[in-house]
């Protein structure tokens, strides 16, 4: 039987913790409704997360994902996890308080320093003026690219560059929402807040 999610208007996270809810009450074949290409974005990387297919249709500016479950869904919902996942998360563009052209110049090596370490972390979370770090011309786009080759997930939270009026100008990271993240930081064996 197919379950059709309207999750259309509603902001972040919304659309994937209804997904999650329909996935998790056993649906088989899902039907999810969005308006926008970030809440499509998000359910597919979602939806792929948990070992299901999705496929995308648009039909006058509604986004109509057909997610079907996947034989690996179940082994990835109950999979333990053993390795060990650092995260950090950066939720300002200088670093520490006081003045903040030092604290610029202190988050500069951070992430040089970061992307040069033998042990990278899992992922790095940008929210609130962290997403600016990873914006074109910002200091620390070299950086996070570095990391992001080596395998390093970045997150960049969508509605913070809805705020700052960035989103057209991300240069590298996955542009994400408030679900994925709060996962990642539960996730999570190890944090780095800075």
């Amino acid at each position: 039987m197919k379950e059709r999610v309207d999750a259309r208007g509603l902001a972040c996270p919304a659309p994937v913790v209804r997904t999650k809810e329909a996935l998790r009450a056993g649906a088989r074949e899902i039907e999810i409704l969005v308006d926008n290409p970030t809440a499509r974005d998000n359910v597919c990387r979602f939806a792929s997360s948990q070992g299901c297919s999705s496929e995308v249709f648009e039909e006058e500016g509604v986004f109509r994902i057909a997610i079907t479950r996947g034989e690996g869904a179940a082994e990835a919902e109950s999979r333990p996890e053993t390795e060990t996942r650092t995260v950090v998360v950066l939720s300002s563009d200088v670093m520490g308080r006081g003045e903040d052209e030092l604290g610029r110049i202190l988050m500069k090596a951070f992430l040089n320093t970061l992307a040069e370490n033998d042990s990278p972390p899992w992922r790095v979370v940008l929210f609130n003026r962290g997403v600016l770090l990873a914006v074109e011309g910002a200091e620390g786009v070299e950086a996070l690219s570095n990391l992001q080759c080596m395998g390093v997930e970045i997150l960049v939270c969508g509605t913070c560059l809805d705020y700052f009026k960035q989103k057209e100008r991300v240069a590298v990271g996955t542009v994400s929402n408030m679900y994925d993240i709060l996962t990642t930081m539960l996730s999570a064996t190890n944090s780095v807040t800075i």
